[in-house]
């Protein structure tokens, strides 16, 4: 699947793109199949909020299933992420996410960069697969876009009111299964409640530049890791490269 000129323009305007259907049928229902059983058998962790679920999650399905590597490297969405990237890059974690149906709340307006741990932030981008249909009413995701041009404050409530951000239009992305959307780690972002009886399912997989080094002030506020990359990134000194074993470059 090759991008076009303009849709690579539009990403680096933008800071997000969608693009459809970059898994087969076939695919979708294994890792769908793979997903559902995962998240039944794991404690997963979670992100509660004073109103709500805002959605639970499987921290690096990637490491104990074949499946999910597959996906978190697959050649079409990692040949799309090197593109928009415009340089070659490493996988940092991958994540498989729930929002529950009926009872969820929204997921809050942000940017990924505040919780990577990353130097190099500015080629980093989340691919975001989803793994059944998700319209409005299932919690799709809305972008601000141009957000990642700008520099905001880090605080949410700020965020909310800040006049680049209030006075800005948002663009609302509904994906059938399979679709795909790419994000830089500065876009603002958040996503809808899911009001529907149907759970929304998806793959969320982060992407770094390959000579991207440890960071560990921002690890402080990461989440989403598993003990055993936990561990591993505590073991680093501030500047070492991520390049370990647990950060495959895509090709």
């Amino acid at each position: 699947m090759d991008l076009q000129d303009d849709e690579v323009a539009r990403y680096q305007r933008e800071g997000f793109l969608k693009v459809p259907q970059v898994l087969t049928p076939a695919e979708v229902a294994e890792c769908l199949e793979e997903g559902t059983a995962m998240l039944r058998r794991h404690d997963t962790l979670r992100w509660p909020s004073e109103t709500g679920m805002v959605m639970d999650w499987v921290a690096s399905p990637q490491l104990e299933s074949g499946a999910f590597r597959r996906l978190a490297l697959h050649p079409v969405i990692t040949a799309i992420a090197e593109r928009l990237a415009g340089r070659p890059l490493r996988m940092f974690k991958s994540e498989l996410l729930r929002k529950a149906q009926v009872g969820s709340t929204v997921t809050p307006l942000h940017a990924d960069e505040g919780g990577l741990p990353i130097n190099g932030v500015p080629v980093t981008l989340t691919a975001w697969v989803a793994l059944v249909d998700v319209p409005e009413p299932r919690g799709c995701m809305t972008f601000w876009p141009g957000t990642h041009q700008l520099a905001l404050p880090d605080d949410g409530e700020a965020l909310e009111t800040h006049p680049e951000v209030a006075f800005r239009p948002r663009v609302t992305v509904p994906l059938r299964a399979g679709d795909c959307t790419f994000h830089h780690a500065r876009t603002l972002h958040a996503a809808h409640a899911n009001r529907t009886g149907e759970t929304r399912i998806s793959l969320a997989t982060v992407y770094m530049d390959v000579e991207a080094t440890f960071d560990p002030e921002r690890l402080l506020y990461s989440e989403g890791l598993t003990d055993a990359l936990s561990l591993h990134l505590k073991a680093l000194g501030a500047g070492q490269p991520l390049s370990s074993e647990y950060f495959p470059r895509l090709r």
